[in-house]
């Protein structure tokens, strides 16, 4: 396991500047998809409302971020995704987890996994039925998300302006059920982890 402290803190409207930076920098190097509007990536009202979660090394330089906003219907959540969601599925108050990036410095030391660590833990103490996302066919945490018992689906409407898919897109989402039990997993797993990127400050 790597070497090196820092913490997790909430960000805000300061962190602007350094958050379009790292998504800037993650998104323009993914085999997944491509770009097609980087202004999207800009910090704007929807960060402002959502929770946006950091993880900071000891110099206080941003190393990754993730994105989570708070949805109360299926239809918000279509208008985000750009995409239907199957109708048979009670995902709903819930969580869409976006806008991951991590500075390709810093890729595989677990920062992903340790900011839906704490996505989790808000979400147990709150009445959210899911966590749910769009993941991209090969990306690094399918096998991760697998073992925390997301479940799969593949939308067959996608249409979104901003990227050109170059994969195969997932809708992804983690039940209730599953929260405590995912989040004892990302506990034992990335332990060393969490414990040298500790969270500070208010959510």
């Amino acid at each position: 396991m790597i070497q090196g402290s820092g913490y997790v803190r909430r960000l805000n409207k300061k962190d602007a500047d350094a958050v379009f930076a790292i998504r800037q920098e993650a998104y323009q190097s993914s085999a997944q998809f491509k770009v097609l509007n980087y202004s999207y990536l800009e910090w704007n009202q929807v960060d402002d409302i959502a929770i946006v979660l950091g993880v900071f090394n000891e110099k206080d330089e941003l190393m990754s971020s993730l994105r989570g906003e708070f949805i109360r219907t299926r239809s918000e959540a279509e208008e985000k995704l750009h995409y239907s969601i199957p109708k048979h599925l009670d995902l709903f108050p819930g969580i869409l987890l976006g806008r991951g990036a991590t500075k390709h410095a810093y890729r595989n030391y677990g920062f992903n996994s340790l900011l839906r660590f704490y996505y989790l833990g808000l979400a147990i103490d709150f009445p959210f039925k899911s966590t749910f996302a769009s993941v991209f066919e090969k990306a690094p945490r399918i096998g991760l998300l697998r073992d925390m018992n997301y479940r799969f689906t593949i939308p067959d409407d996608a249409s979104d302006d901003d990227i050109h898919v170059l994969t195969r897109e997932y809708f992804v989402y983690l039940e209730r059920i599953h929260f405590l039990p995912s989040f004892q997993f990302l506990q034992t797993k990335f332990d060393d982890v969490i414990s040298r990127y500790p969270w500070t400050g208010l959510i």
